[in-house]
């Protein structure tokens, strides 16, 4: 009989913590996922014209630029870990970005809040690309 009881007892325990353990967003997975919703939301009003909505640098505008836009989705590729530092001071204006013009003329850092520019960085990491071997089909 007290097999059966402690059987039991490790069934329920064990039911019960399939159901207590579900996964739950921590509130910084929250803060994350609300920022790239923010960032996305910046991106899709203010970059996609040039960078296009999928971020690949085909927007509609890009064809008149003297430099054509970058695929941003690939910037974790290209150096190898993505550069959130150095992104925000792209889009802040901090660093001379040829298409945006002079360092002493930064576009995007007179418009968007800090906030809004850490935003923008977690949206553009969140679209990264990892390297993918193409099959020889």
């Amino acid at each position: 009989m007290k097999i059966g009881k402690l059987l039991l007892v490790v069934i329920l325990v064990c039911a019960g913590g399939i159901f207590v353990s579900a996964p739950h967003p921590s509130s910084a997975q929250k803060q994350t996922n609300e920022q790239i919703a923010r960032g996305r939301k910046l991106f899709t009003s203010y970059c996609a014209s040039c960078h296009g909505v999928d971020a690949s640098g085909t927007g509609p505008v890009a064809p008149s630029l003297k430099k054509p836009p970058p695929n941003l989705t690939k910037i974790e590729l290209k150096n190898g870990k993505f550069p959130a530092e150095e992104t925000r001071k792209k889009i802040a204006g901090d660093g001379e970005v040829p298409v945006h013009g002079k360092k002493d003329m930064p576009v995007w850092g007179l418009i968007f809040s800090p906030a809004d520019i850490s935003n923008l960085v977690k949206f553009l990491e969140s679209i990264q690309k990892p390297f993918q071997i193409q099959s020889a089909e």
